[in-house]
């Protein structure tokens, strides 16, 4: 079964949603955040399956700075998930409590660490991707035309986004949480849940942008690197001199 492009990102963003749902436990309760969880493992699958020829192009090596740090960043998604199945699958009070497996505290504590490394290292990994989203994005819309105003308009309101979500980072407590570190910062879902899920929509566009911004980087150091060696003799390439 194949499926289009608009289809995979509505997809992944889905997961993404879900991901940050997920971090409310408080509020959805245990068996909503075990289906919720669920779900979004079974999308990432999905995802990978979609992606599996990525693997295959990685493992041969031959990157550039900008494919390295690609490469890093899936694979420590990657990694992330898999540890989150895991210890979702030990900690289970509902779907998997049937599995002969058996969590305890420290099951739980890497698992709730891992959620917030897993939203961080997701959210670049979109930002990586954003210019292709955009693209995939405006064809689909059917957005032929550059327009200077509508990009400086989006521009100001990511910045503007991830500006509150610096602020945000210290009101969910973000470096706590990344760090294991004992807090009692805890978001009060006794207040409007909505207020939880603007911080941490704010948090995801904020490592979104520094995503994108440092593939922007990378391909400026690439171009100036790429330029540098073609300014070289022949020799400090690493070539014979050609035998006319």
């Amino acid at each position: 079964m194949t499926f289009s492009l608009p289809v995979r990102l509505g997809m992944n963003f889905l997961a993404g949603g879900l991901l940050m749902v997920a971090l409310a436990y408080d509020w959805l309760g245990n068996v909503a955040h075990e289906i919720i969880g669920t779900v979004m493992l079974v999308l990432l699958i999905a995802h990978n399956t979609f992606n599996r020829r990525w693997y295959a192009r990685a493992a041969k090596g031959g990157r550039n700075l900008r494919g390295w740090v690609n490469i890093v960043v899936i694979v420590s998604l990657l990694s992330t998930m898999l540890v989150l199945l895991v210890t979702s699958l030990m900690i289970s009070r509902s779907m998997f409590s049937v599995l002969p497996l058996s969590g305890n505290y420290i099951a739980r504590q890497v698992h709730g660490l891992t959620a917030y490394w897993a939203l961080i290292i997701a959210s670049v990994h979109v930002g990586m991707r954003w210019s292709m989203i955009m693209g995939v994005t405006s064809g689909w819309l059917r957005i032929s035309d550059r327009s200077n105003v509508r990009t400086a308009v989006l521009r100001t309101l990511a910045v503007a986004i991830a500006a509150y979500g610096i602020h945000s980072s210290f009101v969910i407590g973000v470096r706590s949480r990344l760090m294991a570190e004992i807090t009692m910062n805890f978001w009060d879902f006794s207040q409007p849940s909505l207020g939880f899920f603007l911080h941490i929509a704010s948090i995801m566009v904020l490592y979104a942008c520094s995503g994108h911004y440092a593939m922007k980087l990378a391909s400026v150091l690439n171009l100036a690197r790429n330029g540098r060696q073609d300014r070289l003799p022949d020799a400090r390439k690493g070539r014979p001199w050609a035998i006319k």
